[in-house]
């Protein structure tokens, strides 16, 4: 085969594999462009929906854009006090329980990640069985009744505040990304543990605190089942509760619709209408905080993955 054969088959496999590669390429745009707006397109479903017309989104023909743009479930939604009651008891929530989850998480994990730590293995083993085993929804209610919290604010704040899984992320970064040789050289110093622990690992510990402020957050954000069993005043109902309070009252307006005369049928069908339309208000104002906050914590949030990749 002379040189100049042997540069052009070279050239045609190069062509051939480009080829080959622009396919591939394609096929990964295409599939993770349509795995995207699987993910977004149910929220913008949400949005569209309520700023539609009550009539119009009550038909079920809404797809991308609203014929008529109306906020009239807006309104609704900050005329009724409840709402905006329960808005600010989920924030609370929020907010508090998260410093709660983080102030038990964090000086525990750093305690583990010391492999000299007296017992280290039995401490570990023990939050690892809280993975498989419970004492159920009784027990739980009995001691929390026994500690004075049901019907109070405090069953929302106090809770699980230390998961395995977040423990074991949380120790693996302590171990893998801050150097051994910087805790020896404050020891060297004369730094004791706690002092090493606020002035040299908390600081260099931004990222798994907010990935794990952001777990916190927003598994009590849309948390509901725990207000359902242990709060009775309804005054101190999180949001997610009182959403589901007026999907229930929505239900129970549309089973009445036939025994009403012909102004009442059509006044009642309005407002049925319109509550189908806040109903989706709500929950994207429900969702707004979260959808603001996840941009700046993302970078953090995938790092937090990536550690929890690695073997603690």
């Amino acid at each position: 085969m002379t040189n100049s054969g042997y540069m052009t088959r070279q050239r045609k496999n190069r062509i051939r594999r480009s080829r080959a590669d622009v396919i591939f390429d394609a096929v990964n745009v295409a599939i993770i462009a349509l795995i995207t707006l699987t993910m977004i397109y149910p929220m913008w479903y949400v949005l569209i929906v309520s700023f539609a017309t009550p009539e119009e989104a009550a038909l079920g023909r809404l797809y991308f854009w609203p014929k008529s743009v109306t906020i009239e479930a807006y309104e609704k939604v900050f005329e009724t006090k409840s709402i905006w009651i329960g808005y600010a008891n989920t924030i609370l929530y929020t907010v508090a329980h998260t410093i709660y989850v983080l102030i038990l998480t964090i000086p525990s994990a750093y305690a583990l990640s010391k492999r000299n730590l007296p017992g280290r293995t039995v401490i570990t083993w023990y939050f690892f069985i809280t993975m498989f085993l419970s004492g159920g929804l009784i027990p739980s209610y009995m001691l929390n009744k026994s500690l004075g919290i049901i019907n109070t604010r405090w069953i929302m704040i106090l809770g699980m505040g230390v998961g395995y899984s977040n423990l074991v992320i949380t120790r693996t970064y302590f171990q893998t990304s801050i150097p051994q040789e910087v805790y020896e050289s404050a020891y060297i110093d004369g730094a004791s543990e706690f002092q090493t622990f606020l002035r040299i690992a908390l600081p260099l510990s931004g990222a798994i605190v907010a990935v794990m402020a952001l777990y916190a957050a927003v598994g009590t954000w849309g948390s509901w089942y725990t207000a359902f069993i242990y709060l009775s005043d309804q005054t101190k109902w999180p949001l997610q509760l009182r959403l589901r309070q007026i999907l229930i009252e929505n239900q129970t307006q549309s089973l009445d619709i036939q025994q009403m005369t012909q102004e009442d049928i059509a006044m009642m069908q309005h407002q049925a209408f319109l509550m189908f339309t806040t109903k989706y208000a709500i929950i994207f104002i429900a969702c707004l905080p979260m959808l603001i906050l996840y941009p700046f914590v993302q970078k953090y949030f995938v790092k937090g993955v990536m550690i929890g990749s690695l073997k603690g």
